[in-house]
């Protein structure tokens, strides 16, 4: 709705141009009356209408899908159009208005004061020809130039438009890749988390089973919107941590903040999720004390997360996909959030933080 009025105020605006600019204006609608400005404005009103038809019908529906034949058939029937009409329609009793001087007689009276009258012949007919073919090859000349801007404009504004939905396709294409890296290396050890607990008859093999099909559903439910529910990415990232505890032990110091109400707020879904799994990745060991903590801090119309973890040494041996899967985050942060997000990050070599606030609206 938001775009409509826009379009609708542009629309508007440029109207406006023919009027101000027309030299029979005098401020007032009077200009309306006058021939050869109804004909231009006319002919004004067919460039804006040209404009958005090549730009929402013959560009995507013709051009893209490479109907060049037809594509270059409307073109030239919109061009005819725009030379044809605007006179037709300002055509007096169905003869266009051309502007061409009568030739005149004066046949004085013997006062001397009788006024000019029409010849009692026209032009020859090889010179009216002559003058009809330059008046409709001045018609074509005066709606080309404006013809071609539409079109050059209109074409300029479509291949941007592709150009940024190749990109959106190719942030959602990454968006998918980073979705599924919690696949095969995640679910293989938490599945031998939850083997173990099961062959230790453990109380916590149902609660392990449960919150891995939460979090199973939810990257099959989510991962093709743009956009969830807060609430709903946040329940996602507790279960997940409640899965990567499963395979920790009282070694490990965690904790978990969470201040502020979700309300109806929206979030790109797993933008958090990779620095949780990294801080696991890189800040547990069972030979050490870690340490890890995650906060989640809400305020109005943001979400401010933070996550810290001791550096412990460790043998990644899916660094490589680590490091891809943090790129695609902040690529697709990038994406989603320009200029709406501040991320810091902090390593000292011994302890790592990572600082993420978001304004979501």
């Amino acid at each position: 709705m938001k775009k409509i009025a826009q379009h609708i105020i542009l629309i508007l605006l440029l109207l406006t141009i023919p009027i101000v600019s027309s030299p029979d204006f005098d401020g007032t609608l009077s200009v309306f009356k006058v021939s050869p400005f109804q004909r231009e404005f006319i002919r004004f009103v067919l460039v804006v209408i040209f404009f958005y038809v090549n730009l929402n019908l013959f560009l995507p529906k013709l051009y893209s899908r490479k109907k060049y034949f037809l594509f270059t058939l409307c073109l030239l029937i919109c061009f005819g159009i725009m030379v044809f009409v605007p006179n037709y329609l300002t055509a007096e009793n169905g003869i266009p208005a051309r502007h061409f001087p009568m030739q005149m007689q004066t046949t004085a009276n013997p006062n001397g004061n009788m006024p000019p009258q029409p010849m009692g012949e026209r032009f020859p007919q090889e010179d009216f020809q002559h003058k009809n073919n330059t008046f409709y090859g001045q018609m074509i000349f005066s709606s080309l130039l404006p013809f071609l801007f539409s079109f050059l404009s209109s074409l300029f504004i479509f291949k941007n438009i592709e150009k940024k939905e190749l990109e959106r396709s190719k942030a959602r294409a990454e968006l998918l890749s980073l979705k599924y890296q919690l696949q095969p290396h995640f679910l293989f050890n938490i599945l031998n988390s939850i083997y173990s607990l099961a062959l230790l008859k453990s109380e916590d093999t149902p609660n392990g089973i449960l919150k891995l099909s939460n979090v199973m559903r939810y990257v099959v439910q989510e991962s093709s919107k743009d956009l969830v529910k807060l609430s709903k990415e946040i329940e996602y990232v507790k279960d997940y941590i409640a899965l990567q505890l499963l395979r920790t032990d009282s070694s490990l110091d965690f904790s978990y903040t969470e201040t502020g109400e979700t309300k109806k707020l929206q979030i790109a879904p797993f933008i958090l999720v990779n620095f949780i799994e990294n801080a696991f990745k890189y800040g547990f060991n069972a030979e050490e004390n870690s340490k890890i903590s995650v906060k989640i801090i809400i305020r109005e119309e943001s979400i401010h997360f933070n996550v810290f973890n001791n550096i412990v040494t460790r043998n990644i041996t899916d660094e490589e996909s680590l490091k891809v899967g943090l790129k695609n985050t902040l690529e697709h942060l990038q994406q989603v959030y320009p200029g709406k997000y501040s991320l810091h990050t902090m390593n000292n070599g011994k302890t790592y933080e990572v600082d993420l606030k978001i304004n979501l609206l």
